[in-house]
């Protein structure tokens, strides 16, 4: 198994990182200085991939790799090992890998092909490591098979670990029998006691866990830790995991980064696509109803069948193509909602043993090798069983076989129809590209769950193809009409499409089993694939004109079009000289590295924070419509989330507690609410505990009524939750002021070139560059007047995520930068007489505390248009101090 050439580069970006690293005693400059080397200010340059680096795991690099879905992330890391022990310079030489995954399925999966000397992934292990390799799970790891301190010290060991029974902690537990409850990697365990007089550091071993434990003897070895997926691991609990491991290096390797990650490389759709490792684009198709979506999957996997037995006669490769048929459960049993799919497909004639069934409770495939040409399954039906751990290169089509009126749900499993067969290009075009059927009412809505799906597999929107729906003429329609499949729209609101629209009778199941029989003549079916095959060509094309243009840019999937303005010449020799001060704070020493003083993250101020114990009182006041949930919709270019009106997911929910006593009911609603909460600072069992106090005292009446507003009531408490949270980081924020914990450091430089995707301003003098951005109306009233005054040397539009921020227990972006002709620097936040609140109240007390600490040369104003603020100015008292500075 041969490495791409994207994969090469990836690694090639790691070797340089690591490079960049052992030239730096710096974690945050030495990721500085790796994207300014690729003409990328992280420093300036700020959205949820590219940031300053956060420092999070004492002191050990943490790095990601962005790889799509398909993309080959596991063989990637295979590779990536060896790298790492080669090139990081610590001083350690042990030979030790901590492989986390993030659930049992992929950890299964993965143990067995790392374990398999047959497979690739040990193979290229097995290589780099002339074949001295050890793969071990927890189990066989707590009783020490194969990891004694002489064949750890002569092997590459490699523990493969699910995160979750890490990263359980004894916190809270005290009064049930602490020790009792202990994960088994925390407990005393006699297997490893020979490990103890082996111990590198032994005066650092791991508070709350026996000298023996499992972890104590991973930790001592300061692992590499691979992270796959990282995406699903929730933020502190890894941190605290990675901590108690003292890693000497973690890398992370996600299609969807976390927006803490440090991604250091990039890998865009379109050099997967051009290394043949996706079926791309993806052509979606909306039906009439889901007996349509039924007999035309069918039809269009029979037909590609044919294509891929002609192209195999001339000498392709053996593809026999797969649909995943996605259905709607809609009872506790749902094996009776398979089970008749499975009937209708076996009354049109299709074999029963092509036919297998995948659920939680139910799994068919079990033991197959769906890509075996001895295998002769066709269809799979399914809900979202394949989410993850599941691998057929052979899916081609994804049939969702919901109600119209249900929401489509595609995005757990559409990524399962990606992979591309044998990686490599076939002779026909149809046999490269992916298919998705649908019946909606919304078909807006379903593509744009199709895209949303593709962005999180690490794809994009122009990676997907929107089928235009073909009107045949009456002569070429099927001669035999089948009820529900042909019907009006008024027809088709009209019917009352129960089971999944799939209840079909003996005359339906034939007339459909004739219809499947003439495939190859179905003009329908033809004239989709003759737009398959003009968009397949269209995306190829786009790829080429890539290539012609140069190389692929890693980092063309995360900035969108853009003009670029450079610093004014009569300005360029100030700006270079300015230095902009943010909060530093001091790291604590570590077998890394010595105290050092890094950039002050918002997230350093979150440690000791006890939501449980915080004030549960909250205030439930409905002020929004009931039954709102969650959607993305259009907007502009982009795709945003929205709230829209579903009374539908309203009966579902009320469903969900039908029948339930008080206790039960508190305890589901705690469970959903807790669970929906995501936040990178406080873990989940904390917030139930917390949620828990919050709705203890409420009566039914009051519980039913946040049940029917259960994204609301979500809303309000994780609201409540980051006010606490906001008020605690502030009180640790001016603890550490006063004790000298935080300090000011020259950071920040301005950008040679700034890049804009909003409309610039007109008609104001003295911008930094040649244009700047546009502003509201207040906004453009105070920097004109600033322009307009003598003593101003020049301005700047300071962009909100994107450039300077002070940087506290909140992140601050003042309006403004401005530059006095006697050396002085203002920033200046703009805000409008009816904006007085805490936000704006917080803003005032970092700004003024920032400028005093900074110095007499710099100052901060927050500005309001009349209205008098303690600790602001009005637009006229800032003229008037323009003139004294």
């Amino acid at each position: 198994m041969q490495l791409k050439e994207y994969q090469h580069q990836t690694l090639r970006d790691l070797e340089l990182y690591i490079e960049t690293l052992n030239n730096s005693k710096s974690l945050s400059v030495a990721y500085s200085q790796y994207w300014a080397e690729r003409g990328v200010s992280v420093n300036s340059f700020s959205n949820s991939y590219l940031h300053p680096y956060i420092n999070s795991v004492n002191g050990a690099p943490r790095v990601t790799l962005k790889v799509p879905t398909a993309g080959g992330k596991t063989f990637i890391a295979c590779n990536a090992i060896k790298r790492i022990m080669d090139k990081l310079q610590t001083g350690a030489q042990n030979q030790v890998v901590a492989w986390f995954v993030p659930s049992d399925t992929i950890l299964k999966q993965t143990l067995e092909k790392l374990q398999d000397v047959s497979h690739p992934y040990r193979q290229t292990i097995d290589t780099l490591f002339s074949h001295r390799v050890v793969i071990v799970d927890k189990e066989a790891a707590l009783m020490g098979q194969s990891i004694s301190p002489v064949q750890m010290h002569d092997n590459l060991t490699i523990f493969v670990l699910s995160a979750q029974s890490f990263i359980e902690t004894i916190r809270g537990k005290k009064d049930k029998g602490a020790e009792l409850l202990k994960p088994r990697a925390f407990r005393e365990n006699g297997n490893f006691l020979e490990h103890t007089h082996y111990y590198t550091h032994p005066e650092q071993l791991i508070s709350g866990a026996d000298p023996t434990a499992l972890i104590q003897v991973i930790a001592q070895q300061n692992p590499v830790v691979i992270v796959d997926e990282s995406h699903n691991f929730k933020a502190d609990l890894r941190v605290e995991l990675l901590n108690n491991l003292s890693p000497r290096f973690i890398l992370e390797l996600t299609a969807t980064p976390r927006d803490n990650s440090n991604i250091i490389s990039f890998v865009d759709a379109m050099q997967l696509k051009r290394e043949n490792m996706v079926k791309l684009p993806v052509i979606v198709e909306n039906r009439n109803t889901p007996k349509d979506v039924l007999v035309n999957a069918i039809r269009m996997r029979n037909s590609l069948e044919q294509h891929a037995i002609e192209m195999e006669k001339h000498g392709g490769r053996y593809i026999r193509p797969i649909v995943l048929f996605q259905a709607q459960p809609k009872t506790d049993d749902d094996n009776i909602t398979f089970d008749k799919i499975k009937a209708n497909l076996i009354s049109f004639g299709i074999p029963e043993n092509q036919i297998k069934i995948k659920t939680a409770n139910k799994d068919e495939l079990k033991g197959l090798d769906l890509m075996s040409r001895g295998c002769e399954v066709r269809y799979i039906i399914t809900v979202n069983a394949l989410k993850e751990g599941w691998d057929c290169p052979f899916a081609y089509i994804l049939a969702t076989l919901a109600n119209k009126t249900s929401r489509v749900d595609v995005e757990q499993i559409l990524g399962r129809i990606l992979r591309q067969p044998y990686t490599t290009q076939h002779q026909d075009l149809l046999l490269n590209i992916s298919y998705v059927f649908t019946s909606s009412n919304d078909f807006r809505d379903t593509v744009e769950k199709i895209i949303l799906s593709l962005q999180k597999a690490g794809f994009s929107k122009k990676d997907f193809r929107e089928a235009t729906p073909v009107e045949l003429p009456e002569t070429s329609k099927p001669t035999i009409k089948i009820p529900g499949l042909f019907d009006s729209p008024k027809q088709m609101a009209e019917e009352d499409e129960k089971d999944n629209g799939i209840d079909l009778t003996e005359e339906e199941s034939s007339a459909i089993k004739e219809q499947i029989k003439n495939t190859a003549q179905d003009e329908d079916i033809q004239n989709l694939q003759k737009q398959a095959e003009q968009m397949s060509e269209e995306y190829n094309k786009q790829i080429e004109e890539q290539i012609n243009g140069g190389e692929l840019d890693p980092l063309a999937a995360i900035t969108p079009k853009k003009m670029y303005y450079p610093i004014n010449e009569h300005y360029k020799k100030v700006a270079a000289g300015m230095n902009l001060p943010i909060f530093y704070t001091k790291t604590v020493a570590s077998i890394f590295s010595d105290d050092e003083w890094i950039p002050l993250e918002k997230s350093m101020l979150t440690k000791g924070f006890d939501l449980p114990t915080k004030d549960a009182t909250v205030d439930f006041t409905i002020v929004r419509p009931l039954g709102v949930t969650i959607d993305v919709a259009e907007s502009g270019d982009d795709y945003v989330p929205v709230r829209r009106n579903n009374q539908q997911a309203i009966d579902f929910i009320r469903q969900q507690y039908m029948d339930k006593s008080a206790t039960v009911q508190k305890d589901i609603l705690s469970r959903q609410i807790a669970s929906t909460i995501k936040l990178d600072n406080v873990v989940e069992p904390d917030i139930k505990k917390y949620v828990d106090r919050v709705i203890a005292n409420l009566d039914a009446d009051a519980i039913s009524s946040l049940v029917d507003n259960l994204y609301l009531t979500r809303d309000t408490i994780q609201e409540k939750i980051e006010g606490l949270l906001k008020d605690y980081q502030k009180q640790v924020f001016q603890q550490w002021l006063n004790t000298g914990r935080i300090q000011l450091n020259g950071h920040y430089t301005f950008l040679e070139v700034i890049a804009m995707t909003k409309e610039e301003i007109v008609g104001i003098d003295k911008g930094l560059y040649v244009a700047e951005e546009t502003v509201n109306d207040f906004e453009y009233d105070v920097i004109s007047a600033i322009a307009d005054n003598p003593n101003v040397f020049f301005w700047h539009r300071n962009r909100e995520k994107k450039e300077f921020c002070i940087n506290g227990f909140i992140n601050h972006y003042p309006d403004f930068v401005v530059r006095m002709k006697s050396g002085k620097t203002i920033l200046v936040e703009t805000k409008g007489d009816h904006l007085v609140n805490d936000d704006s109240k917080n803003k005032i007390w970092l700004g003024n505390k920032w400028a005093d600490l900074a110095g007499s040369n710099y100052k901060y104003f927050m500005v309001f248009q009349t209205k008098e603020v303690e600790g602001a100015i009005t637009v006229k008292q800032l003229l008037q101090y323009l003139n004294e500075l």
